[in-house]
Order: C-alpha cells, then structure tokens, then sequence
C-alpha cells in the first residue's frame, strides 16, 4: 500500500473514530482553544479584584497578578498589555456580574414597591463585595493615574448612567411620579451606597455602616410616602 493511500485510511480512520468529519472536529478544537483562552482571562481578573478587595491597588502588579491567577506574566501581558488595559477589564467585568446579580435579586420580587425599597441592600451588597470594592480601589487610584482616568471617565459615566436609569425604571414601575426629584433622589441613592462602601474599606467593625444603612432605607420609604400623600 502507497503511503498517501494509508494516510488517507488513517485520516478516514481518525473521522470514523471521531463521529464528526474533520472540519467539525477542526472547528471544536479552535472552539476549545478559545474557552481556554476565556477562561485563562478571566482568572486574570479574578485574581486581579481579589489582590483589589483584600491588599489594595499598589499591590495589584501585574507580577502578582499573574502568580494569583497562576498564569506566566507572558500569558497575562497576551490578555492585557499593560496594567491599565487589566484595570479597565476589571471594572466592565465587575459591572457585568453585579449587574446580574442585582436583576436576579430583583426579579425574586413581586411587588413593584418593595423591589423598589430593596435596591439599597442588593446595591450595598454588591458594592461592598469584592468586585464593588475592587472597582472602589481602581476609581480612586485614577485620580493620581492621568492615564487610566482619562480612560476610565467614559466608562464610568456610561455605567452610572445604567445604574441612574436601572433607579429611575423601578421607580416608575412602582408608580412613583416626580421624574427630576427621583433622579436627583437616584442620585444621592448611588453615593450614598459608595460612601457607604467607601467606609467599609477602612472600618473593621461595619455594625454602623448597618445601622446607616437602615436609617438611609427609612428615608427612602418616609420620602416616598410623603410625596405619595402631595
């Protein structure tokens, strides 16, 4: 037998084997090195807000980065060029996740009101989880970084301009009238949860933070109530 002809059997051999004609396997292979490389990402940025949330921004190097998320530093300089492309990727992912968790946490309420009365505790979780503070640590390093903020700036308005409009639809879905008053209201409601987080980061003990929490969702309902009865 020619040697062509038993790599033609082999090959015919390899596509029986597989079930698939070797285009489809071919295309799940370059599928799998993508998920591969998906993931290798996103262990990056994973480890990324865990240095965030637990050491800070100046211990958030690229070298410590990529020991965390056990990835080369070649490997991770392959996802992001520099430390600041890492940061922005940081932001937009943790945006994507809270987002998701704040509509499922949502959506697990039927009252139209009272999902309204809830977005301060999931915002404050979310906020002052690792993501949220990361996300914290990265905002308030931009202010010495002309760089990162000049980058940052846009995506940061674009995100608070969901959040004010996620605030505003619920809102209007629980019939609350008045649309300037609720966005200066959306916006007291989002600093006030940052300023909250913003506390978290340096106290030990968050029983206050908890207690200004509460008092904060009283003033929501009292407010509420009081424009309800204008």
């Amino acid at each position: 037998m020619s040697t062509s002809k038993r790599a033609s059997n082999r090959n015919a051999g390899a596509e029986k084997y597989s079930g698939f004609p070797r285009s489809v396997v071919a295309h799940s292979e370059r599928q799998t090195q993508e998920e591969r490389s998906e993931s290798t990402r996103q262990r990056i940025i994973n480890a990324a807000i865990e240095i965030l949330y637990s050491e800070g921004y100046v211990a958030a190097t690229t070298h410590g980065i990529s020991a965390r998320a056990g990835v080369s530093r070649g490997a991770m300089l392959h996802h992001f060029s520099s430390k600041d492309d890492l940061m922005l990727a940081v932001v937009r992912a943790a945006h994507t996740r809270d987002s998701m968790h704040l509509r499922e946490g949502l959506a697990k309420i039927g009252d139209p009101l009272e999902r309204y009365f809830a977005l301060p505790d999931l915002a404050w979780e979310v906020m002052s989880g690792p993501s949220g503070i990361a996300v914290l640590e990265i905002m308030m390093s931009s202010r010495s970084n002309i760089a990162l903020g000049s980058r940052l700036a846009p995506l940061q308005a674009e995100i608070e301009s969901e959040s004010q409009d996620r605030i505003m639809q619920l809102m209007k879905d629980a019939g609350l009238r008045g649309e300037a008053v609720h966005k200066d209201f959306a916006n007291l409601a989002v600093a006030a949860i940052r300023g909250f987080s913003i506390e978290a980061m340096f106290r030990k003990d968050i029983r206050k933070i908890t207690n200004s929490l509460k008092s904060f969702k009283t003033l929501l309902r009292e407010y509420q109530t009081r424009n309800a009865n204008r």
